[in-house]
């Protein structure tokens, strides 16, 4: 991101463009490029102000040193019925699953 001091100077560029637009003779061109400068020191006023909020506002991130929860790898049990088949309707029970994908028994 570009310091506050380049948007400053870029600022000031687009200002100096911006008297030198004066001097030029044609009426219709002078309008057109006076208008492009002008909105592009709003733009750069905008954005200069953007940032300047930016830094007032706080991270809304909260960083922690440990884990809010501990992970075991002892907590993750797969309930596999003992013969693999479903008590209702006798259809081959998946061993991820706690339903029977047949009849939607919940074993």
């Amino acid at each position: 991101m570009t310091s506050d001091g380049e948007l400053e100077r870029f600022q000031r560029w687009l200002q100096s463009r911006l008297a030198d637009a004066e001097k030029i003779e044609s009426k219709a061109d002078r309008h057109r490029i006076m208008t492009s400068l002008q909105s592009a020191i709003k733009e750069c006023i905008n954005f200069r102000q953007s940032l300047e909020a930016h830094l007032v506002v706080e991270d809304p991130f909260i960083m922690r040193e440990s884990p809010v929860r501990a992970v075991t790898e002892g907590e993750v049990r797969s309930t596999v019925s003992a013969d693999g088949h479903c008590s209702s309707c006798n259809a081959q029970m998946a061993a991820d699953l706690e339903f029977c994908p047949l009849c939607g028994k919940f074993e």
